[in-house]
């Protein structure tokens, strides 16, 4: 399926889910939602990182509502399993996306995908940068589990410019390549292999959040 019929569909069930506001809605979207990701994956991947994230935000609902609350076990009940139902259809949506694809996707707005492209690139890329300070920094006997880096000052100059440095030059790095591929240029692009995408995604992308509105307005 098309990346973006994903991101419409769980930008729908948000809309669904917020719009609401009902804990057997919430949970069945949460159900259906994991059972996808089950099915597609054939592992409790999204299921366990559903889980991890959904344990300190409901201990936290707990922490605000019972004392303080006047609802006490029903709202902070109701918070979270609204929270598990946006980050599991959001999390099935992102575990059948890759980046590749979703850029692949957006190739009619060539300077969106270049922004959408790099910006969940940048997590990636941040990890393996800091990665490969950390071991400049080890190798220079600078390694932050020593006490020659700790400090604020120290970090800042042994971890975090060079870091923003290293980022701040692979940007600039693409910009030529970007540039030689017509990035400026207008004109319909071509892919050698494009994403599947057919008249009736197109047709749902639109119907979805039109249905989930007007769900939402009038009931």
């Amino acid at each position: 399926m098309n990346p973006l019929t994903w991101i419409v569909a769980a930008s729908s069930s948000w809309i669904v889910v917020l719009g609401f506001n009902e804990l057997a809605l919430s949970a069945s979207v949460a159900v259906i939602a994991q059972l996808i990701a089950l099915v597609r994956l054939r592992n409790f991947s999204v299921l366990a990182t559903t889980v991890a994230l959904s344990i300190p935000v409901s201990l936290s609902m707990l922490i605000i509502h019972i004392p303080f609350g006047r609802n006490d076990w029903s709202t902070a009940l109701d918070l979270s399993v609204r929270f598990i139902a946006l980050m599991s259809a959001f999390l099935t949506a992102a575990s059948a996306i890759t980046i590749t694809d979703l850029v692949k996707s957006l190739s009619h707005m060539p300077r969106v995908a270049y922004i959408v492209g790099s910006a969940v690139q940048l997590l990636p890329q941040g990890r393996d940068t800091l990665g490969s300070v950390r071991y400049a920094n080890h190798l220079r006997a600078h390694s932050p589990r020593q006490h020659s880096t700790r400090g604020l000052s120290k970090t800042i100059k042994f971890v975090v410019l060079p870091l923003i440095t290293r980022l701040l030059s692979q940007g600039a790095s693409r910009a030529i390549p970007l540039e030689v591929s017509g990035l400026e240029r207008t004109g319909q692009r071509t892919l050698l292999h494009p994403v599947l995408d057919t008249t009736t995604q197109k047709v749902l992308r639109w119907l979805m959040p039109i249905a989930a509105l007007v769900v939402v307005v009038w009931l």
